[in-house]
């Protein structure tokens, strides 16, 4: 007979639904890195179009941080999904992280009065701290 601790510590852990839609949502980011990545790339968008999806300071690197963001974001989605162990903390650092420059985005939106801005970012920072309360939340 297997034991109840054996199971919680070998193998995949079940994920909630919660999950499953934050790592689409992280698959999402990784989704838009990998445009913009391509975009950047090929001289079609300038580099810091994409910004609002890695921010300011990732965009300046260039394509390479957008792809580099692509694959960090595809392997958090791809590792919650399957419910591997240490993807929910991989997750929940991404979504902190993405917080960052949301915060400083918003405030020059609201000091500029720019109504689309206010849109994008407080969008934003709501899709990221409902994806953090998901996670946070779980018994």
């Amino acid at each position: 007979m297997i034991s109840l601790k054996t199971q919680e510590t070998e193998g995949p852990r079940s994920i909630s639904h919660g999950e499953r839609y934050v790592g689409l949502l992280i698959g999402a980011f990784a989704l838009l890195s990998a445009f913009y990545a391509v975009c950047i790339a090929t001289a079609v968008l300038p580099f810091n179009s994409g910004s609002w999806v890695v921010g300011e300071e990732v965009a300046m690197r260039g394509w390479l941080a957008y792809a580099a963001s692509a694959v960090v974001h595809f392997f958090a989605a791809a590792a919650l999904w399957r419910g591997w162990r240490g993807a929910l903390w991989l997750a929940v650092f991404l979504l902190v992280i993405g917080l960052l420059p949301a915060v400083s985005g918003i405030s020059s939106a609201v000091i500029d009065l720019r109504v689309s801005g206010i849109a994008l970012w407080g969008t934003l920072i709501i899709l990221r701290s409902s994806a953090l309360y998901v996670l946070m939340s779980k018994d």
